[in-house]
């Protein structure tokens, strides 16, 4: 059976890394800030992997292993602007426009919409003198997503499902959105955050130089 990594595992494993292998209190940065670390780190982690992608494949896109679809039942509207909204679990990360949410739609007669267009919050003043497609469309600001249908229709009690790049998650135990080819530079990434909080010197080796010592 496949052993799912979750922070826990990431966090032991770097509480042991500190205190040479064996399980100890010596390290003493507590494991929410880890996981602070951790959150902080995902993001370029995927990054770094897509663009090493587009240099190898000529395609920039999510991996698969970071996306996560959520459901939502849609019953919130804010009436002063005829707009419905959900709130996200967490603010899409810092990407392209369709690759901060490459999905979202709804549940229809067993089977799924159209996918919604995605509104920059420039443009929404002026989507109503814009041909509009058919279908809704929806706009992003920071955890909340707004929501309107090209024809006014309610969204009332309507099932929406949103697939989104994730870096967080609150439970330990949880499996990590992460592919395993990514694990070990998350791993590095982390250990490097927590010497700094620590003040624990680095060894920089430098190439090029006159033989003898390289570490700086």
């Amino acid at each position: 059976m496949a052993i799912l990594h979750s922070k826990r595992m990431l966090i032991e494993r770097i509480t042991k890394h500190f205190n040479n292998g064996f399980e100890g209190n010596d390290f003493n940065i507590t494991t929410n800030e880890i996981m602070l670390y951790i959150d902080a780190a995902i993001p370029f982690v995927m990054k770094g992997q897509m663009f090493e992608n587009v240099k190898v494949e000529g395609i920039f896109e999510v991996p698969d292993a970071y996306l996560t679809t959520y459901s939502f039942n849609v019953t919130n509207k804010n009436e002063a602007t005829s707009e419905w909204y959900v709130t996200l679990p967490q603010p899409p990360l810092a990407l392209p426009k369709g690759y901060d949410i490459p999905n979202v739609y709804l549940s229809i007669n067993g089977g799924r919409s159209v996918n919604g267009l995605p509104l920059s919050n420039k443009r929404a003043a002026y989507r109503n003198s814009m041909p509009k497609p058919n279908g809704f469309y929806y706009r992003l600001e920071g955890y909340v997503m707004y929501l309107q249908a090209n024809n006014a229709a309610s969204f009332l009690n309507q099932k929406l499902y949103v697939q989104m790049p994730i870096s967080r998650t609150a439970d330990l135990d949880a499996p990590m959105s992460i592919p395993d080819d990514a694990i070990s530079s998350l791993f590095d990434m982390v250990i490097i955050k927590c010497k700094d909080r620590l003040g624990i010197p680095q060894d920089v080796i430098q190439d090029n130089l006159p033989a003898g010592n390289k570490a700086s």
